[in-house]
């Protein structure tokens, strides 16, 4: 290895030691479970002032658990923010000499998209900007680039194929940029994976995985196969994506959210987790070979939705890198990886509702022989972020009931009693110390913002920065009850059995209906009203203190169909809220990908057979790509239908099991396509 810089003081020329990782995680985890403590015995104070009763119990367990899950994401928040503002960075991981950041890459790395009923246009727009920032860097020989379709509706597979070929062409990409399309969809995007390394991946040392929305910076890529090369030990590295590229409200929320508040939030994680961080499933680089030989899935045993294919793959991958010997680093000083959020509320919890039951799975891991300790909380934490919904709901509930199992509030109004019976003074002071480390990532977000004065100003400056916290806040927190809710049915539908299906998600801006938003939030708005009415009748105090909970459920409603509007969204942009520096003056490769995605535009297939079966060159491509991938079978019984509709004279439209089953048959397609050319020419 060569010697550190002395420019770089915190930089370690040695592998990564777990001792390192014990003073900072000792201060991290001693704080959280020290103010839980202390937490805990203030609300056992505060309820036990007439004796503890069962309800009682209940209650200050319930507080212990959110209360803790709130104490761990405050002290990360600090840990984060005193690694922002010291600087340097974190020990164990080795960083290139000014002198290697100039030498040739010595490694092959795979660049790996699975996609799944996407938009080609936006899917391939990305590939075309990652791929010129690539160029850019002059070390395109060291990148091959794949995009990995799962694709089940033949219109979006053919239009993929059709998009492949214009982008080859347009960058030269051919022998460079390949595209497969699977007809076995087991395992999801984890089973995509597996089919990419069992084919391809042991001609690569490296593979960067990327998701459908991912983009990401030339320099970032080389950087992360720089350092792979360099640190031999670690197995995958990860870049926090930042969200960009969506304009309704809710998305913009979470864009300035991301950007403002989420370094405080990933840097606290990598520096006390250090190389034992996880691995979020995409804007990643990991070890192809270590991959390959150690992070195979299993399939759980039993049905779904806790049995079979683990949906949740990355933190079981990271576990399983991690219990191999091999370090995983989540690297937030990297820059230039981007995603896209969710444009509404409803497509966020359509997104959760299966991140929910894929987390669920992890319990029947946590014990799994052989795991590191962290890999474990790491399991747990992920749970926690969906448990802790139906934990505060709970809680809620619980302490309605400790009322009225105590007659601490009459039913007559006794104005003089604090809401639940204790001391008010007291309740106020606990109340208040769990927003404050509630909303202590905002405030430590915002105070870095502010002290960097090229990003304030391009954040709108430093009123409109302070504005858009506080508005941010505002709205988060009436959406944070709906969410609460949300997540609540799908922990409890999980519970029961729910399963959930494998979908595309919704990436681009569109209105909700009003008559959507009632369908969805009926429940919800129904809750908020039973609420409302309850705690007024156990004391006008106690509804003053749910307020808040109350207030989000009463207009989930309007603000799920406001705040999906992107002329809301672009309205808060000229006014200068919710900025982002990567908005004011956007990145090469996010200004690339919007023109390329404007001036190329995939015009739709209406119908994939007729297409393939009409143009010349959609038939040989089509057929091209399928003498690259022999022993295709396709579905017998839908293609003879098929084929008794297309050559026997039959006048009915093809069903997609009958469409899919032509496209999978070169020679159909070529007596098809002669029957079609011969009826022109008669």
């Amino acid at each position: 290895m060569s010697a550190q810089s002395p420019s770089e003081p915190f930089m370690h020329a040695h592998s990564f030691s777990p001792e390192s990782a014990g003073p900072r995680r000792a201060c991290v985890l001693g704080l959280a479970a020290a103010s839980t403590l202390l937490g805990t015995w203030e609300m056992h104070r505060l309820l036990s002032v007439r004796g503890t009763t069962a309800p009682e119990v209940v209650l200050v367990a319930l507080f212990t658990l959110c209360f803790g899950w709130i104490a761990l994401s405050f002290w990360t928040a600090v840990a984060g923010f005193l690694q922002l503002a010291l600087g340097g960075r974190m020990p164990g991981l080795r960083w290139p000499t000014a002198e290697e950041e100039g030498s040739r890459l010595t490694s092959r790395t795979s660049v790996v998209m699975p996609i799944h009923n996407e938009d080609p246009a936006a899917v391939f727009a990305n590939v075309q900007a990652t791929y010129e920032s690539v160029v850019a860097t002059g070390h395109l020989e060291s990148f091959d680039f794949y995009v990995l379709s799962d694709s089940t509706r033949p219109e979006a597979w053919v239009a993929e194929e059709l998009a492949w070929a214009d982008l080859c062409r347009r960058v030269g990409g051919q022998g460079r940029i390949f595209y497969r399309r699977r007809t076995d969809n087991t395992g999801k995007k984890a089973g995509n994976l597996q089919d990419f390394c069992e084919r391809w991946g042991r001609h690569y040392d490296n593979t960067v995985v990327l998701d459908a929305d991912s983009l990401m910076d030339g320099r970032t890529l080389v950087k992360m196969a720089r350092l792979m090369e360099l640190n031999p030990s670690t197995g995958i590295i990860q870049a926090p994506p930042l969200c960009v590229g969506r304009s309704t409200l809710f998305a913009r929320l979470q864009q300035f959210a991301g950007r403002v508040y989420g370094p405080v939030v990933a840097a606290g994680a990598a520096a006390w987790q250090l190389g034992e961080s996880n691995y979020w499933g995409h804007n990643a680089i990991i070890r192809t070979a270590a991959f390959i030989e150690h992070c195979g899935l299993p399939v759980l045993p039993g049905q779904q939705p806790f049995g079979g294919h683990i949906l949740s793959h990355d933190f079981v991958e990271a576990a399983l890198m991690r219990r191999a010997g091999y370090t995983v680093w989540l690297v937030p000083e990297l820059g230039g990886s981007y995603e896209q959020p969710p444009p509404n509320l409803l497509a966020y919890a359509q997104r959760d509702r299966r991140w929910c039951q894929g987390n669920l799975q992890h319990l029947s891991l946590v014990m799994a022989g052989g795991l590191h300790p962290i890999s474990r909380g790491h399991f747990l934490m992920g749970v926690m972020s969906y448990v802790a919904s139906p934990l505060w709901l709970l809680f809620l509930l619980a302490g309605l009931v400790a009322a009225l199992h105590d007659g601490w509030v009459s039913l007559a109004h006794l104005p003089e009693h604090a809401p639940l019976g204790f001391d008010s003074e007291g309740a106020l002071l606990l109340f208040s110390v769990s927003m404050g480390m509630l909303f202590a990532p905002k405030v430590l977000g915002l105070t870095l913002a502010l002290s960097r004065g090229e990003d304030t100003a391009r954040m709108g400056g430093r009123a409109r920065l302070v504005a858009s916290v506080l508005m941010e806040s505002v709205l988060a927190t009436l959406l944070a009850p709906v969410m609460m809710l949300f997540q609540s049915h799908f922990v409890f539908g999980t519970l029961l059995g729910y399963r959930v299906t494998w979908s595309s998600q919704q990436r681009e801006d569109a209105d909700l209906p009003w008559s959507e938003a009632a369908r969805r939030h009926a429940v919800h708005t129904a809750f908020g009203a039973a609420l409302a009415v309850g705690s007024f009748l156990l004391s006008p105090g106690l509804l003053a203190w749910m307020a808040p909970v109350v207030a989000g459920l009463l207009l989930s409603i309007p603000l799920s169909v406001f705040t999906a509007r992107a002329s809301l969204g672009l309205w808060a942009e000229r006014l200068g809220l919710f900025l982002m520096p990567e908005e004011t003056e956007p990145p090469t490769v996010l200004s690339r990908a919007r023109e390329v995605t404007e001036e190329h535009a995939v015009a739709p297939v209406a119908d994939a057979v007729d297409h393939v079966l009409t143009d010349a060159r959609a038939h040989a491509l089509h057929l091209a790509l399928l003498e690259s991938q022999p022993g295709l079978e396709t579905a017998p019984v839908a293609l003879a239908s098929a084929r008794e509709k297309l050559l026997g004279g039959v006048v009915e439209p093809l069903s997609a099991p009958e469409r899919t089953a032509v496209l999978l048959d070169a020679g159909t397609l070529a007596e098809a396509r002669e029957r079609r050319l011969a009826q022109r020419v008669s």
